[in-house]
């Protein structure tokens, strides 16, 4: 097939083909970020004045911060406790790779009728990709290339098969041609693109019509645009030259950021963004629109499988000879359950948080019915059940959640614990000491927690543990897979906790539903929320240039425990966090 590689094609060495504005601030380059949390423990005795979330660099109290110290000065105290920045200033520019589910969804909008085999299936993650994708690790390099070029290879295969789907001229008129490929290049490109670049893909299309038919040069236009990095990236750089980007770059900044889609998929234009974003109003409303939308949902269930860490049925490492009734039919039914329980919660036109940390209610099937001791006649779980108040409150007691968390013999209440310590609380932790013994010993007649606590009770483990062994200690009652358990080894369970980072007085609770609903109405909870929401939707770690915006979430989010979801993307979607970038290198 005759193509245009050597004039756009990207070869394995992409990177070096971007064009200079799209090659701005080493877009290209995978680097590992820092994964470590940045929460602290709240602070309510310190007062911030606060900054505003609005664009360029600014510091001292906004009119937010001022509106939301006189509506509830005791939060927007523990806000500033946890998001003490003053100063913002906006974000640097940025090219990023389109993740594979991106790049599902932009081809399915594009060519509809052509696309078959997903990228997922067919592109390998990227080495570098971190559980939420982060935009600056993601490229392209030997292992996922050729896959990717490949997919497209099938696509461009199916067109020539078929190209009036794409291209459709009565005598290939020259004027025709044109009026059709131009279009189609600016919408893949999803409205980033120049004038001159459009004459160019044109120019090379009439001319591969005259040479090799309209068959085959649909075709060659269809592979060179997907393996353009204009279609593979997706660039924040181009703005007005006060920082606000282009309406085209901020439209597809906010349905990818919302809906991981491009604005069609969505119900909008990319040949036509300015009406979409033109003024403040016109913004929040793409916003709402975009949350609206199915595709925006299945990007928030996806937030959540991520942020939860919840496993696919072939990922579990539980061992059958420990566990012999996780079957393979079991371990698919635990995660149908998290993702149906979530879907249910998420589906509701105003989604709260305390959905979610507190239903009693899931969707059991029949073959995993036995892990809450119910006989099961709920056939394909498809209206939920009541679980027992005393033993299961909300996702973090979902079978599939706690599977995914243990050992392949034991609950290992230490990871466990760490999981909830970085990932549900946001709490720093560092790796132990050098030289240090981290296995457990094989104490006969203990508990886990007895053992666990044995080894970690003194320094240098004490410092550490402080804070994951509550969390571990607190989920005992739930064994490997999820089950209800009283003993662990013939010896009661003890989930008893007593903790004092919270923020507040010393919290004590007896039982896993008590220490749950502690820690999930905690502030301390909350704020870390907002972090894994900021993290997952903007593909970065925060900066503490992000404080003002993080304290918006926040207080608006905890203000007389709304815990509003779409509230906080709202927010996020409608701040500088997305439609500004920082003009000086």
């Amino acid at each position: 097939m005759r193509r245009i590689d050597r004039i756009l094609r990207p070869s394995a060495a992409l990177c070096l083909l971007l064009p200079a504005a799209l090659a701005f601030n080493g877009g290209c380059t995978a680097r590992l970020s820092g994964n470590g949390p940045s929460g602290l423990e709240p602070k309510p005795d310190v007062a911030h004045a606060g900054g505003g979330a609005g664009g360029g660099a600014s510091s001292g109290p906004s009119v937010i911060d001022q509106e939301q110290a006189q509506k509830n000065p005791d939060l927007y105290t523990i806000a500033s406790g946890y998001f003490p920045n003053t100063a913002t200033a906006d974000a640097k520019k940025r090219v990023s790779r389109l993740t594979r589910s991106q790049l599902d969804n932009t081809t399915r909008a594009l060519l509809p009728k052509h696309y078959s085999t997903s990228a997922v299936a067919s592109v390998p993650a990227d080495p570098l990709q971190t559980n939420y994708e982060y935009a600056e690790n993601l490229g392209f390099n030997a292992a996922n290339f050729t896959p990717y070029t490949s997919w497209v290879t099938q696509i461009a295969s199916s067109v020539r098969s078929n190209p009036a789907d794409v291209i459709s001229c009565a005598g290939n008129s020259p004027s025709c041609l044109s009026e059709q490929a131009r279009p189609f290049v600016k919408k893949a490109f999803r409205g980033a693109v120049s004038d001159a670049t459009l004459a160019h893909f044109d120019e090379f299309f009439q001319a591969s019509v005259g040479q090799v038919g309209i068959a085959a040069a649909t075709a060659d236009l269809v592979d060179v645009t997907l393996t353009s990095p204009s279609y593979v990236f997706r660039d924040e750089v181009q703005t007005n030259g006060a920082g606000v980007l282009a309406a085209a770059q901020l439209l597809q900044n906010i349905s990818y950021t919302l809906a991981d889609s491009p604005p069609e998929a969505v119900g909008l234009s990319s040949l036509a963004p300015g009406a979409a974003v033109q003024t403040a109003s016109d913004v929040q409303r793409t916003v709402d629109h975009v949350l609206s939308t199915a595709e925006a949902r299945a990007k928030l269930l996806k937030f959540f499988v991520s942020w939860l860490e919840v496993k696919e049925p072939d990922e579990f490492t539980i061992a059958t000879s420990a566990f012999p009734e996780f079957t393979p039919e079991v371990a698919g039914a635990v995660v149908t359950e998290t993702k149906q329980f979530l879907q249910h919660q998420l589906g509701s036109a105003a989604p709260k948080l305390k959905d979610l940390t507190e239903s009693t209610q899931s969707f059991v099937q029949d073959s995993m019915a036995f892990i809450y001791g119910l006989k099961g006649a709920n056939g394909s779980a498809s209206a939920p059940v009541d679980l027992d108040p005393s033993q299961r409150l909300g996702v973090f007691t979902l079978p599939g959640v706690l599977a995914s968390h243990s050992g392949p013999t034991t609950t290992r209440l230490v990871k466990r614990g760490v999981f909830f310590t970085r990932k549900v609380m946001c709490l720093k932790l560092g790796n132990p000491p050098a030289g240090t013994d981290t296995t457990l010993p094989m104490t006969m007649g203990a508990s886990e927690r007895q053992r666990v606590e044995g080894v970690t009770n003194k320094a240098p483990c004490s410092g550490c543990h402080t804070f994951i062994n509550p969390f571990g200690f607190m989920l005992e009652n739930y064994d490997a897979i999820g089950r209800w358990r009283t003993t662990d080894q013939g010896i009661p369970i003890d989930p008893s906790i007593s903790v004092g980072f919270l923020g507040t007085s010393q919290f004590s609770a007896g039982s896993p539903v008590e220490a749950l609903k502690g820690f999930t109405r905690s502030t301390l909870f909350q704020q870390c929320f907002a972090r894994q929401l900021f993290r997952f939707y903007l593909g970065r770690d925060e900066t503490s240039e992000d404080d003002p915006l993080l304290r918006q979430m926040f207080f608006d989010f905890a203000n007389q425990d709304q815990q509003d979801i779409l509230g906080m993307l709202r927010t996020l979607a409608g701040s500088s966090a997305l439609s500004r970038r920082l003009e000086a290198p």
